[in-house]
């Protein structure tokens, strides 16, 4: 990437190092790997969390950042190269984590099949679907730190992986300790009542940030990136208080299965819409739901559009760096928590806004319908509210 496109806020000090200039701080990063080159991977913003207060905001995962379908699907495919398939290693075990990461996830599940794997893809949640809970876990550093593990039932794993599974995949956007993911895997070998070590630990992210701190690398089997590097964050400003951190499982409402009990197969693409080609067409996944959004962006370029995949989302970011605007509204769901839509502006440009609902339908009074040109899709059975 030439320095003409860096972001006006990033610079490239030298070869593999980069600085951040962020409304409340500087971030420093020295990479040691770059398969693509870092402002190709993500930009950088500041969070409001009183744990951790800046923020890697990915450019390919279709979250902060409106995304191009095919740049989310090759960073998937990259990842998905470097998990081995090998029957020996007895049934394989995929895990996306909420809500970062779940488009994501099963976009290298998904690449990982079609190379010939099979397994078990399940995705951690916040929201509760009324069906049995396996586990829990917490993601401390997280706005939102609790999550959950449902159980599948006989026809979400016909082969009965969630119980059998040697080698668990955990597919995340960056790491830094790894902690989240050892504690995913502790909590599910607990409930299985068998020891972490005897399971095949493996963690597969964008980027893995290595510090001080770095003490569970010997404790997975294998660690799959496309950047590795360190930073370093001074802060300069005076941080307004963060909100507080939520510690449980938003429970107001019950979200629908989907992929939170698992599945063995990808999940299809559910609309056919109509497209004019060369129209800029903007899809928008609703928190934990965004595969089939992304599903949807590549059909529509594929037939001629130019389109973008991202997702609202519940984590508090504030203005400045990577994100130039914000919207804040009740969560689509209807539950109680806010949610968050990021740089998509009064005047976004886009010819279509479509908004893919995996459950209630907003109200015709919610804000989100001040997006101009905003079009709903419900999945068939959708309630309306």
């Amino acid at each position: 990437m030439d320095a003409e496109t860096l972001p006006p806020h990033v610079v490239r000090t030298a070869p593999g190092q980069y600085e951040a200039t962020l409304p409340g701080g500087t971030l420093r990063m020295s990479m040691r790997q770059e398969e693509l080159p870092l402002p190709e991977i993500c930009d950088f913003a500041l969070r409001h969390n009183a744990r951790r207060r800046f923020l890697f905001v990915s450019r390919v995962l279709g979250r902060h950042m409106p995304t191009r379908p095919a740049a989310m699907q090759d960073v998937a495919s990259r990842l998905a190269d470097k998990i081995s398939i090998d029957p020996a290693d007895g049934p394989v075990l995929f895990v996306g984590m909420a809500e970062t990461a779940t488009t994501l996830a099963q976009t290298v599940y998904a690449a990982w099949c079609r190379r010939g794997g099979q397994g078990l893809y399940i995705e951690s949640t916040r929201r509760p679907t009324g069906g049995p809970i396996a586990f829990e876990f917490v993601e401390s550093h997280s706005h939102a730190m609790a999550h959950l593990v449902h159980l599948p039932s006989p026809e979400d794993d016909p082969e009965n992986l969630f119980t059998t599974a040697r080698r668990v995949v955990v597919v995340d956007d960056e790491a830094t300790t790894g902690r989240t993911a050892l504690g995913l895997v502790a909590s599910y070998a607990a409930w299985r009542g068998i020891a972490p070590e005897s399971l095949r630990r493996e963690l597969a992210v964008l980027a893995r940030w290595m510090t001080d701190a770095q003490s569970t690398e010997s404790e997975f089997t294998a660690f799959h990136s496309l950047v590795e590097g360190s930073f370093e964050f001074v802060e300069t400003g005076v941080f307004a208080e963060a909100p507080p951190a939520v510690p449980h499982p938003d429970r107001a409402g019950l979200a629908r299965r989907g992929t939170r009990h698992g599945l063995s197969h990808p999940q299809p693409l559910p609309w056919q819409l109509d497209v004019s080609p060369g129209h800029r067409i903007l899809v928008i996944g609703t928190g934990e739901y965004g595969y089939q959004p992304l599903l949807l962006a590549a059909d529509l370029e594929a037939r001629g559009a130019i389109a973008w995949v991202q997702a609202t989302t519940r984590s508090p970011v504030l203005p400045g760096g990577a994100i130039g605007h914000v919207r804040s509204f009740p969560a689509l769901s209807g539950e109680r928590h806010t949610e968050f839509l990021y740089n998509v502006p009064e005047d976004h440009g886009y010819d279509r806004v479509l908004l893919c609902c995996e459950d209630v339908l907003p109200p015709l009074e919610h804000p989100i319908h001040h997006i101009s040109r905003l079009e709903v899709l419900p999945l068939p059975g959708t309630l309306t509210s």
